[in-house]
């Protein structure tokens, strides 16, 4: 018998190096180890910059610097100095890119961290998957890696933990880092549409007390339909920036002139017993404003044409209503939302989801709450309706939604939940034959919805930062813009153009006929081509402005933070027609009606008229 092949073949079988089917999986166990090694290294990396990042920017925030803040006061007392404007300019186009900076490292650190994470967890299970075929070669097992499994348990931890941290960080600094202190129905129109007889009863009374039968007049064809036209919506002023929230109105011989000082043109001006930043609406000879603290929220019905306070109605016991008041900034208030009125009945909404609805005896008809809003600075979506829907835009830290509730009973018609983050703009609507779109802002949303079922029709992702500013519209184009961020022109869903250069903060954008006319919170005054974004012209003024500009008699009415009210024409080169006060501070946006002017000051309502 020859042993000799048995002893060689026992020799080979013993052998390490006699097996090479398995050197395959060998390497890719090793690669699998050293991409485990490579990935948390990047993850950790990556995690500590995040968290660095975030403290950094906690500590010293390009924003909040106090820097612009330091300059404009300065500037007040400057008015010509051109170049402590263009220092104001170059700081904030500087903090802007730091903000847009900051906002691309945090995401992508966070998808760094969260693809090197998955990569790290697959290697790692790779690498230590039990080899069924034994030690192969001289290698011997990693004493670490496939031992060791409770220390590697805890490294897991460790490092799981620390990206966890920092991917939370940049999720929660999405808040942090936001968190700083037209449809044009008949664009050539030039005349008033005519009035119904029955809806100009002329009150002659001047005192304070005055019955509601003498106003009764206000609530025309409504009762028919139980919602108005559009043509009896245009000759009033029943929202924010006035029809269908558009900024441009239809009322003429407006004054342009007064002084609430010495009472030049000043009709008549009422204190106002609750604080409020809404703006005055106005059906028929019919007012209406909210106030409201951290207890007490009023809506008050006054004669516009008097001044006489006809019903003045609290707001409370409303099913769900919260005991205690949400946290809100000065800047915002309890009742920074505008009311909107329908000729039938008013509406209106406050800081801690309260939203009710009165006749134009006062009269309450319906009362909700929506849920407190979790709102670092207050509600302040101003409320808008189309036909017999009440369309409201509720966006908050927590969600986003856009109701359409029954104007008669405050029941949920629909309710579109939307993707994105809180804002504080206001819906407008764009009336499309029988029907309407609503367009709204949030971040980063511009999006339209179909006014009767609220499903959405398109929706761009072009916003940043926080969203105060409301959309505008005319000639078949959305235009919206925030600061810190963009300007874009929008048609049929898609981008048309993008600008930078001078953007609004607070205050609204207005179009009217080929133009784009909108103010900044550092004084600058801008017009726009609707078609391009082309700078048309701007002018700097002293102060800057809240709120928004609109547009009434062929002219642009914006009043700065001061109360003086700057009023330019409409066109295509810069007119300036006068410059206004009331002599008291406003963030309010003004308010048409037959040849007056109303605006809500810090402390009084004024009537303007020459």
């Amino acid at each position: 018998m020859d042993t000799s092949n048995s002893i060689v073949n026992n020799t080979n079988i013993n052998s390490p190096q006699s097996i090479p089917t398995n050197s395959g999986g060998v390497r890719g166990k090793y690669i699998a180890k050293y991409m485990a090694i490579l990935s948390i290294v990047i993850v950790i990396i990556v995690s500590m910059f995040m968290i660095l990042n975030y403290i950094q920017i906690k500590v010293h925030h390009p924003i909040e610097s106090g820097t612009i803040d330091n300059l404009v006061k300065k500037l007040d007392g400057s008015d010509d100095d051109k170049v402590l404007r263009e220092q104001i300019r170059v700081i904030d186009l500087m903090s802007r890119k730091a903000y847009f900076s900051y906002l691309w490292q945090l995401k992508t650190g966070a998808w760094i961290v969260i693809g090197f994470s998955l990569i790290f967890i697959f290697s790692v299970k790779i690498y230590t998957k039990k080899n069924t075929i034994g030690t192969v070669g001289n290698i011997k097992p990693d004493s670490f890696w496939e031992v060791k499994s409770k220390e590697r348990k805890w490294m897991m931890i460790s490092i799981g933990t620390l990206a966890i941290v920092a991917v939370v960080l940049s999720l929660s600094s999405n808040k942090y880092y936001t968190d700083f202190n037209s449809f044009i129905i008949n664009e050539n129109i030039t005349e008033d549409l005519p009035l119904k007889q029955n809806e100009l009863t002329v009150i002659t009374s001047q005192v304070d007390t005055i019955t509601t039968d003498s106003l009764s007049q206000s609530t025309d064809s409504t009762a028919a339909t139980d919602f108005p036209t559009d043509a009896e919506i245009k000759r009033n002023h029943p929202a924010f920036r006035g029809p269908f929230g558009l900024g441009v109105n239809y009322k003429t011989k407006l004054p342009t002139d007064w002084d609430g000082v010495s009472g030049k043109n000043i009709k008549w001006k009422k204190a106002i017993s609750l604080p409020g930043l809404n703006s005055p609406v106005i059906w028929g000879n019919f007012l209406f404003i909210a106030g409201a603290n951290e207890n007490t929220r009023k809506v008050f019905c006054y004669n516009r044409l008097t001044g006489a306070l006809i019903w003045t109605k609290e707001i409370k016991n409303i099913p769900g209503s919260p005991a205690k008041s949400p946290k809100v900034t000065n800047d915002t208030g309890h009742s920074a939302a505008s009311l909107t009125t329908d000729g039938k009945r008013v509406y209106a909404i406050f800081s801690n989801g309260d939203i009710v609805a009165f006749d134009y005896e006062g009269k309450q008809v319906w009362a909700k709450n929506l849920g407190v809003p979790d709102n670092h600075y207050g509600h302040s979506s101003s409320l808008q309706f189309f036909k017999n829907k009440l369309i409201v835009q509720y966006d908050d830290n927590k969600s986003c939604k856009l109701f359409a509730l029954a104007t008669q009973t405050g029941e949920e018609i629909w309710k579109t939940i939307r993707s994105g983050k809180i804002s504080w703009a206001s819906p407008l609507i764009v009336p499309k034959g029988n029907n309407a779109e609503i367009i709204v802002n949030n971040l980063p949303y511009v999006a339209a919805y179909n006014a009767e079922t609220g499903k959405e029709i398109w929706k761009l992702d072009c916003l940043t930062g926080e969203i105060g500013s409301s959309p505008a519209y005319a000639n078949g184009m959305v235009f919206a813009a925030n600061e810190y961020a963009k300007m874009v022109g929008i048609k049929d869903g898609k981008i048309v153009w993008e600008g930078f250069d001078y953007l609004p903060d607070v205050s609204s954008p207005v179009a009217y006929l080929d133009y784009v006319f909108f103010t900044t919170s550092y004084g600058d005054l801008v017009c726009i081509n609707q078609k391009d974004g082309a700078l048309i012209w701007h002018h700097e003024f002293d102060n800057g402005f809240y709120g928004s500009p609109v547009i009434a008699d062929g002219k642009l009415y914006c009043i700065d933070r001061t109360g003086t009210t700057v009023i330019v024409e409409a066109g295509k080169e810069f007119k300036l027609i006068g410059q206004p006060s009331i002599g008291e501070k406003s963030d309010c946006t003004p308010a048409f009606a037959d040849g007056m002017i109303y605006i809500r000051g810090q402390k009084n309502l004024y009537c303007i008229g020459k």
